[in-house]
């Protein structure tokens, strides 16, 4: 029987969307944005606003010191309590985000989210145009975690997206989108890996312009200052992670919180997350070198850069839209049961871990569903080779 159909897909994405819009709504009707005194929303992309108008004043470097001191997020509606951040994305991240510093509040998160939902939308959509597609995006977690956070998940998933859609007709733009997703180098190490692996040699080339140009303008921009002070900040970051309590670590989904959060430690748990990202390295490198269908391969390799890191969080999730669509695309006419049984699983993954970071379960949801996955996508791309995805 074919219980998950395209309309049921739709009903059901439907549904939830619904559902996650109600909450969407009472949560930004209840805040500071309409009620003064109200709690605070959005304070991750305050972090964004109120960083990217440092720069525009001249003072990127002080960026970087974020992390030092309690901060105030000056002009964003009216924070007055310190909210304690670190600021770690490369200089040219500022670059992304001037066009909106110079907004209100209100509409720079807007235009941030909107053109950002947009990019990864269309970037799913594109890949697999279908009524269908919009719908489970409507009822995506994930997409609703992202926007409530004000993170920069649709940008990540959206460059991803496109990057994967054009990499085998139009490489140098794919190269291009890879680059600019540089911003965040923990999500994308097993780029290079993979375009190497593969032989997407005008890909990789044209990634790695992309990348000295960002690096060159930021230098020409604020000067070397910031890179030092980021280079700095990544250090510290490090230090404050092996030093993190349960309420930061619950929030991360990676392989080396979890053994954190059970009580190993950090030694143990670093060599759990290497032991982790080498297996998924070596998998990829024999996936990408073999002719198995690009779907396959794909979905792999989104798979893998959320395994790898030891710092992913719940916003990141964003990702597994575009491994559902690539996964789903390449089982079209020949998934199984269980198949399909895994694609709700994960669909559901983002809003499971939400759910367990407010109650403070220190349930290895994400991780495990990641594993599981992965190890489905590489056996099944073991059983047979395609031409294409």
């Amino acid at each position: 029987m074919n219980w998950l159909t395209a309309r049921r897909i739709s009903l059901y994405g439907a549904a939830f969307g619904l559902f996650f819009l109600i909450l969407y709504g009472q949560e930004l009707y209840g805040s500071r944005w309409f009620h003064p005194g109200g709690k605070p929303l959005f304070l991750d992309y305050g972090v964004f606003w109120t960083m990217a108008r440092l720069a525009a004043q001249g003072q990127a470097k002080s960026a970087y010191l974020a992390d030092l001191v309690g901060q105030h997020l000056v002009g964003f509606l009216d924070q007055r309590e310190p909210v304690t951040f670190g600021w770690f994305y490369p200089p040219y991240f500022f670059f992304y985000l001037y066009p909106f510093s110079g907004l209100m509040p209100l509409v720079s998160y807007g235009c941030f989210m909107g053109l950002s939902a947009a990019l990864f939308c269309s970037g799913i959509y594109v890949t697999w145009p279908s009524r269908a597609t919009l719908w489970a995006l409507f009822g995506f977690s994930g997409f609703w975690l992202n926007l409530n956070f004000g993170q920069n998940g649709f940008l990540t998933a959206g460059l991803v997206a496109w990057g994967l859609y054009w990499l085998e007709k139009k490489p140098i733009l794919a190269g291009i989108t890879i680059g600019l997703l540089s911003f965040k180098p923990q999500l994308g190490v097993l780029f290079p890996l993979v375009l190497v692996a593969g032989r997407e040699w005008r890909c990789l080339i044209s990634a790695m312009v992309t990348v000295c140009f960002l690096m060159l303008a930021s230098l020409l921009v604020y000067g070397a200052g910031p890179w030092q002070a980021w280079v700095q900040a990544l250090l510290r970051a490090h230090q404050e992670l092996g030093q993190a309590g349960l309420e930061h670590l619950i929030k991360v989904t990676s392989y080396y919180s979890w053994v954190r959060q059970w009580g190993g430690s950090q030694t143990g748990a670093e060599m759990v997350q290497a032991v982790v990202a080498v297996g998924v390295a070596l998998c990829l490198w024999k996936v990408w070198r073999s002719p198995v269908a690009r779907s396959s391969k794909y979905a792999l390799l989104i798979l893998g850069s959320l395994m790898v890191s030891p710092y992913v969080l719940q916003y990141d999730l964003t990702w597994l839209a575009v491994w559902g669509v690539w996964w789903g695309r390449g089982l079209v006419g020949k998934s199984q049961p269980v198949e399909k049984t895994l694609m709700v699983m994960v669909w559901v993954v983002p809003a499971l871990t939400y759910v367990t970071t407010h109650r403070n379960w220190t349930l290895p949801i994400a991780q495990l569903s990641l594993m599981a996955a992965f190890w489905w996508v590489w056996r099944r791309s073991q059983e047979t080779s395609l031409p294409n995805g």
